[in-house]
Order: structure tokens, then sequence, then C-alpha cells
């Protein structure tokens, strides 16, 4: 057999598949080689002071969209679907910085059949991603962001187990005008709960000098009495203080809104003269309370001054409170004599 005779065909085969694949190296580049940028937003970090305006818009699918808007008035962020109702400052603060720090890791899918796949189709579209826009005061866009899902891999998670403080997460992201995505990581929160974008700061004065807190209502009413730092009048007095530490309002309307004839009052006093009111309006799954507060006579200056800080900024707003926190708002005295 004439071996030299057949290599002569393998050979030419060959050269044609090295041509081929010299020709495919120069002119097919694939969709995952594109450089990533450095920071994905470089232009709007350079005018992150200009921020005024914060949309984020929730892609919830075929249930449609869920969009929350933070926008600054008077040098503080509000929240204008709640009648300017404070946003939470330092998570709206932290977002428009992480905003600018979101870096490229890899470059993926430049085609929108692929985006899906990621999480990166736009919330109008049924998709599920979530949108950032920023605007400033003229209403020019500083930057608009899409996020899509979080990539993450074993190791990683162990080692956010072991991790204190915000966690730098994997994520897919595109610009929204740009078809191009990418793997990123940044910080960036995407709570979709409007709690967590109300300030939940409440008027609890120094819980130290809290001396009593008197519940009123249709049984009739009853105090706690502090007799000591450490001890109430009744059993259950430590427990509904640390209740109360942990209340946080989940949502916020116009007082005037609400009914509050039938109001449960409760009165927290405080050694300075100081008392803060809550009244509470029970229902199947909710607890409306309205706030207020006023200073006895001859309370000193601080006191006073304290009871109107506390009505100009609740006296108009009504918050809403899951029916869970009955036991704190509502409670009755026979739970608070047995629940220790």
């Amino acid at each position: 057999m004439d071996v030299n005779h057949m290599m002569r065909p393998l050979a030419a085969l060959a050269g044609v598949s090295l041509a081929l694949a010299i020709g495919a190296a120069i002119f097919d580049r694939p969709v995952n080689q594109a450089a990533p940028p450095q920071v994905l937003l470089a232009d709007y970090a350079a005018k992150i002071d200009q921020s005024v305006r914060l949309e984020m818009t929730h892609g919830m699918g075929i249930s449609g969209t869920r969009k929350i808007i933070v926008t600054q008035q008077d040098g503080q962020w509000v929240l204008p679907q709640r009648r300017n109702y404070p946003a939470n400052q330092e998570l709206v603060n932290e977002t428009l910085l992480a905003l600018a720090d979101v870096k490229a890791l890899e470059a993926r899918t430049a085609k929108a059949e692929w985006h899906a796949a990621l999480g990166l189709v736009v919330p109008e579209d049924l998709g599920r991603a979530v949108r950032f826009d920023v605007a400033d005061a003229s209403g020019a866009a500083l930057a608009s962001l899409l996020l899509g899902r979080e990539q993450q891999s074993e190791a990683e998670a162990k080692q956010e187990v072991m991790t204190i403080g915000p966690q730098l997460r994997q994520f897919y992201a595109r610009l929204t005008d740009d078809p191009q995505s990418w793997l990123a990581r940044g910080r960036l929160p995407r709570n979709a709960n409007f709690a967590a974008w109300m300030d939940a700061h409440l008027p609890k004065h120094d819980l130290a000098a809290l001396k009593s807190i008197r519940f009123e209502g249709s049984t009739g009413p009853f105090t706690l009495v502090r007799v000591s730092p450490e001890s109430w009048s009744l059993p259950g007095g430590t427990g509904w203080l640390a209740g109360f530490e942990a209340l946080r309002p989940d949502d916020v309307t116009l007082a005037e809104t609400i009914n509050f004839d039938t109001a449960r009052r409760m009165r927290l006093r405080y050694e300075d003269g100081l008392t803060i009111i809550y009244a509470n309006v029970g229902a199947a799954t909710v607890i409306w309370s309205g706030i207020s507060a006023e200073a006895q006579k001859g309370a000193p200056k601080a006191a006073q001054e304290k009871a109107a800080a506390i009505n100009a900024r609740f006296g108009t707003w009504a918050l809403r409170f899951d029916a869970s926190r009955a036991p704190v708002l509502l409670p009755a005295q026979a739970i608070l004599q047995g629940s220790e």
C-alpha cells in the first residue's frame, strides 16, 4: 500500500481545517469577548452629586411592575408616592453610591433573545429585571441600569456566611439602552417592599427615662409602671419593651384618612415631663397608629421643644403596622400579667 499516496488527501484536509480555524479566530468574535469597562456607569459616577430623583422599577413578570420613586426635597429624600413622607436616607444614599461603583467583570451575551435567561428583560415587557433610573434637577437622565438575576458560586456563598456587613454580589446587568450584558459586581439593594424605603424611626425618646405606659381601651385602662431600671409592675413589662423597640411601620398614609374616633391610646410618660401618645386602631390584618406628644406644665424647655418637634414630624401621618404587633400596640392586661 502506498502510504505517501494516502497522506496527500489527509494533509490537504488538515490544511483546510487550519485555514478555517484561523479565519474564525480573525473574523468571528464571540459575544462574550467584549472588553469589560472598569465601571459600568462611569459618566454617572462623575455626576452623582447632581442626583435628585431615583426610580426603581421591579419586573414582576405577568403581574406587571412595581415602582418605587424617591426624590429630593429641601435637602431630604422623600417618597412622592406617599405624600412626600421621609424616605430611608441611608438606604437611598447607599443605593446612589452603589450604582456609581458597579463593576463589570466579564462580558455576556448581546443577543436580546438570550436576555430572559439572565433576568435582563425590561420590566415593561413582562421581564424580571430591576431598573434603576437616576435623574438630575432638570429631569435629564444620569443613569439607567438593569439588574438581572444573581450569579453566586458555592465558594462565595460560604464566604458570605463568614463576612459581616453589606455584601458584594455578582449579578447580570446591562445599560438600559445597550443590548450588551455583563457579569457585574456590586452592593445594590433591590428590595421591592415599600417599607424598606420608608424612614422607620419612631419617637421613642430616651427609654432609660421611661417611667410608665398607660393603656386605654374598651376593657378599661391599666398602667405599666417602671419600678426599677430592670423591672416593671407587671411581669410582661420587659418583653413588652423589647417588642416596642422592634416596632417598624410597613406603610403610611395621611392621618385624616383614618378614623381614630375609637382608637385605644397608649401614653408613654418620661421623667422630663414629656408624654408620647400612640392612638391605635386595630383591624383584621393591620393596625393604624397616629402619633402625637405633649409636655406637662412646668416641663423643661427641652421637653417642650421635643414635643413640638414630634408633633411637627408625625402629626399629619398615620403609620401602618402588621396585626401581629397587637401585643405591643393593643395589649391586654392579662397578657402582660402572665407573659413572663
